[in-house]
């Protein structure tokens, strides 16, 4: 007889953040650009990578709507 699906008893990690790659992401955008990290995050998950947000902010650093941290800071 086959096991069904379900049959195991369903086992939850909550210790284990699924989105730390992402947030640490956001981190490192909020570091580059005059950002929150919550806006960082938040552009990951919008357009769905780092380099994909990085683009986005890059247009809007163009269009005046967001400023570039120093090299030094």
């Amino acid at each position: 007889m086959q096991q069904g699906l379900f049959d195991k008893p369903l086992e939850i990690d909550f210790d284990v953040d699924p989105y730390a790659e992402k947030r640490e992401a956001g981190r490192r955008l909020a570091l580059e650009f005059v950002i929150d990290e919550s806006e960082g995050f938040d552009l990951i998950l919008t357009y769905g990578s780092e380099a994909a947000a990085r683009r986005a902010l890059t247009q809007r650093w163009y269009r005046d709507e967001v400023e570039l941290r120093n090299e030094a800071a």
